[in-house]
């Protein structure tokens, strides 16, 4: 497992550092315009004299979040009349369980694993978009990395097959993928920090 939690770090971390390797697929660069409204949020029109700091700070988020979730080049280029989509603070978002099978949660801050039967579906655990989807990771099968805008990433690896590719607008328990004879290695990271899943998912 610390081997398999090495490799899941040099992902996550290629992903966000915008490095490249010849396994990975990584998302194209969408328009300035392309907000997500699949998420869970509203919209704010800008108003004249508003900058992205107040309006952030406004609805208790960061900057940064702000202008990625809209994905704006610079955190200045604001237009009166502008609709900049707001998403819900994480905590108001719950996760869903990836997959339904057999769990072990030895270290659930550093994922779990989960055996189901041969060509279950993959599902995925909140509204995002795939920012990275590799081909192979050290031998545990296809993975795929959803950014759901907010800080917040989810990780699904040991797939047989991907359904979905880089730059896919997913909704919250869409199709991602099927297993094939190994578990389902499931993460959740806020950045590139992993955080306890069982406490994020629902009681079963």
């Amino acid at each position: 497992m610390p081997r398999l939690q090495r490799a899941f770090s040099i992902l996550v971390l290629c992903f966000l550092s915008g490095c490249a390797t010849e396994s990975l697929d990584y998302a194209p660069a969408a328009s300035p315009q392309q907000a997500i409204p699949q998420l869970h949020g509203s919209y704010h029109r800008v108003k004249s004299g508003e900058t992205l700091w107040r309006i952030a700070h406004s609805y208790g988020l960061e900057v940064e979040t702000l202008a990625s979730v809209n994905q704006l080049p610079s955190t200045r280029e604001l237009k009166v009349g502008q609709k900049l989509f707001i998403p819900l603070p994480p905590e108001t978002v719950n996760f869903l369980w990836p997959a339904r099978g057999t769990v072990n949660s030895s270290g659930a801050s550093h994922g779990i694993d989960i055996t189901a039967p041969s060509g279950s579906l993959v599902r995925a655990s909140r509204s995002g978009r795939v920012a990275v989807a590799a081909r192979h990771l050290s031998g545990w099968g296809k993975t795929v990395v959803l950014d759901h805008l907010d800080g917040y990433l989810t990780v699904y690896s040991g797939m047989e097959q991907m359904l979905v590719g880089p730059g896919a607008v997913l909704r919250q328990g869409m199709p991602i993928g099927n297993l094939g004879s190994r578990a389902l290695h499931f993460e959740i990271r806020y950045g590139d920090t992993p955080r306890n899943v069982l406490a994020l998912l629902p009681s079963e």
